[in-house]
């Protein structure tokens, strides 16, 4: 997936400069989320991460692509916290239910609700920017939430007329759950039961209308 415009998408990265790209993350997102977007600059990070301000131009192309890039990678390490390979071939019931659980508990981190209230903050400002957070949870949530479903229809375990509607409603009813818990702050210890009972039913609502 591209969604950083084409003139400044980054080109294949030896391991050094992929390397170099990673500190830059990193430094990136721990200044956005201590001093936030409009009080974050380009000079600020690379001086915490070492480099120079022309590398960080050339991978990244301005403020806002370093701030699609945070996103991207944080959503890329979401998906491999929450959808192991394994897990899609399990039956599907206990795949659903522990794929939710996973990304309901993802989804509360302190870290991941934070960013998820940065971005919000900044989206109506940013079009790119919600634009880049629709493709980006496209891809990384709802397209293995749909090859699960898919994959459970084919050992004709469900009967889904359009796996994709259903894979996003699955994504936005954990996003509902997930909602208050990320404008207070998030949860370091995890979904309470409340938020559990919730994803279970959601889950088990939605086994119960697409069983074969």
């Amino acid at each position: 997936m591209n969604t950083i415009p084409d003139d400044t998408a980054p080109r294949a990265l030896t391991s050094r400069g992929e390397a170099r790209r990673e500190r830059l993350l990193e430094a990136a997102t721990q200044s956005l989320l201590e001093h936030g977007y409009a009080q974050t600059s380009i000079q600020s990070i690379v001086r915490q991460a070492g480099g120079s301000a022309a590398t960080a131009y050339q991978l990244f192309g301005n403020k806002e692509g370093l701030l699609v890039a945070v996103l991207e990678h944080e959503l890329n390490d979401m998906r491999a916290t929450v959808f192991p390979d394994t897990m899609l071939d399990q039956p599907v019931g206990p795949a659903l239910h522990e794929l939710s659980r996973r990304l309901l508990n993802y989804s509360l981190l302190p870290k991941s609700a934070a960013l998820y209230r940065l971005i919000v903050s900044e989206s109506h400002r940013l079009p790119h920017l919600a634009e880049s957070l629709r493709l980006a949870v496209e891809v990384q949530l709802h397209a293995p939430l749909e090859q699960c479903l898919k994959r459970a229809c084919d050992r004709g375990e469900l009967r889904i007329d359009d796996p994709r509607q259903a894979a996003r409603t699955l994504g936005n009813l954990i996003d509902g759950i997930a909602s208050h818990a990320r404008l207070t702050g998030g949860r370091a210890e995890g979904p309470n039961e409340e938020h559990l009972a919730t994803c279970r039913y959601g889950v088990d609502t939605l086994l119960r209308a697409f069983r074969a």
